[in-house]
């Protein structure tokens, strides 16, 4: 099972500010930037391109017998321009219901393709090191899965990605990104007072 103290970091934590953002409560962006710093790990991988780190934008998925419906809800919202704390409201509502949340697995989108993609399109195993300043710092090992069309992965990662960097202008999601979706091996808590100690499995 993985660590209450990993879901705490990386996932109600990240709740708790959208719940923030969604009533108005967030007076210092600085609190908004030391959040992200949950949502942005160093991706260390190891390929045809040699040894690369890249700062990518992660989070849990669904299990799969929601992403369907979420999918469907998602390209719903985007046939209109939403104001933000409509999307919000969206994502607590639904996608951040942590009985829905597979914890097992985390999900980005390759936008670039360039030294992470040559590395991991035909899957392998990834590094994610995630710090918070000043002393909170875990390193996930995990199996890639690479997703594109026709996954269902694949449609709700790139749609929960446009639902906010593309919809609200275009009206519509339109992602095609190749999509990652790292199976969680092993957890290591790297923080100052742990010393790199392994919490899962």
């Amino acid at each position: 099972m993985i660590p209450d103290a990993f879901k705490q970091y990386i996932f109600r934590e990240r709740k708790a500010m959208i719940e923030k953002m969604a009533k108005g409560e967030v007076k210092d962006e600085k609190e908004i930037y030391l959040w992200f710093t949950r949502a942005l790990p160093a991706i260390v991988t190891d390929g045809p391109a040699g040894l690369n780190a890249s700062i990518k934008m992660i989070g849990f998925v669904l299990k799969e017998d929601y992403l369907d419906e979420a999918v469907r809800m998602i390209h719903e919202i985007a046939k209109e321009k939403r104001k933000m704390s409509e999307i919000l409201d969206f994502l607590l509502n639904f996608v951040y219901d942590e009985n829905k949340i597979d914890f097992t697995k985390l999900a980005t989108l390759d936008l670039a393709h360039k030294r992470t993609w040559a590395n991991l399109k035909n899957g392998g195993e990834a590094i994610l090191i995630f710090f918070t300043p000043p002393d909170i710092s875990y390193m996930v090992i995990a199996e890639t899965e690479v997703h594109l069309e026709g996954s269902k992965y694949f449609e709700y990662v790139n749609a929960l990605h446009d639902i906010f960097h593309v919809a609200p202008t275009a009206g519509k999601i339109v992602g095609r990104h190749p999509t990652y979706i790292f199976k969680i091996k092993e957890i290591w808590d790297k923080s100052v007072k742990a010393f790199g100690n392994k919490i899962y499995p």
